[in-house]
């Protein structure tokens, strides 16, 4: 029976049990799709990436990444992550400084700032593209979420490798009051083409700047606890819109919050909104091996 190095890490955090977990095999080559597929369903995660040799001399290692239901081309919270166990693991260097992940959307570049636990790992985000506003559904999103959106600026679905539907709501304690109909949201999000919808608030006073939700219910993720790609989404939104000249291109985001899982998203939008950073530190939980 095979067996495999296997990290369960929580991102977006330096505490564990909190933040957003993610599932890493490495050394996973000889794994075939199916089998990682069922694994992934196994975990029950959101997200279970494998580690693999590049294919792609641009690249240090390849990452591949499973939803319960499907591949990502992309995924914040396990890139941030399974580089956090390549550099654990002596995959790569502990000390480095720069990491290049090769994925299903192109080769990423990732830095790595601070040490032990103040490390924090930064991924480069596929260029974000807006793929449509969708103003015409601000009755149906606001139905399926059970509380009022801001209809201007309109909700957009944005492009990072995952489509999300990113809605503003005009009052923070709505969104952390939120309890959407997850079969309403799912229906929205096969309606729209999106992998789920992200929502977001401008907190007042000291502290993190926006805090998001992140429902993905057609994908197999009622709740994401804290969501990399969902806040490079919001990121995209704040730039297009203009909104992120009151909060400055480099913020904190927090999330998770509601399910007792805080994590926090440092987050930088570069080059006049063309280039969006996300990153954070993690932790990890779970240290040993899987037999297949």
């Amino acid at each position: 029976m095979p067996t495999y190095r296997f990290k369960q890490v929580d991102v977006f955090t330096d505490r564990p049990f909190l933040g957003n977990p993610v599932a890493v095999v490495l050394d996973a080559d000889d794994i075939d799709p199916a089998q990682m597929q069922r694994i992934a369903a196994w975990t029950n995660l959101s997200e279970t990436t494998f580690v693999l040799k590049p294919s792609s001399g641009e690249a240090d290692y390849r990452l591949r990444i499973f939803s319960p239901t499907g591949e990502l081309p992309f995924a914040g919270h396990p890139t941030v992550g399974s580089a956090h166990a390549v550099l654990e693991s002596s995959i790569l260097p502990s000390e480095s400084r720069s990491l290049r992940q090769e994925c299903l959307a192109g080769v990423l570049p990732l830095t790595v700032e601070g040490n032990g636990a103040d490390r924090r790992i930064f991924v480069r985000v596929p260029e974000a593209k807006l793929l449509r506003d969708c103003g015409e559904t601000v009755e149906a999103i606001s139905a399926a979420l059970g509380a009022e959106v801001v209809s201007s600026p309109a909700p957009m679905a944005i492009d990072v490798g995952p489509v999300w539907l990113v809605v503003h709501m005009e009052d923070v304690d709505s969104v952390r009051r939120l309890e959407p109909n997850m079969a309403a949201i799912a229906k929205l999000s096969h309606d729209l083409g999106v992998a789920g919808v992200n929502v977001f608030g401008f907190p007042s006073g000291d502290g993190p700047a926006v805090h998001v939700r992140t429902f993905a219910p057609a994908a197999g993720i009622p709740e994401d606890p804290v969501c990399g790609s969902g806040n490079a989404t919001v990121a995209a939104y704040l730039s297009k819109t203009g909104m992120l000249k009151d909060i400055g291109d480099e913020y904190v985001a927090s999330q998770g919050t509601e399910m007792g899982r805080d994590g926090e998203v440092f987050v930088r939008v570069l080059d006049g909104g063309r280039g969006i950073e996300i990153g954070g530190r993690s932790v990890t939980v779970i240290d040993g091996e899987i037999s297949l």
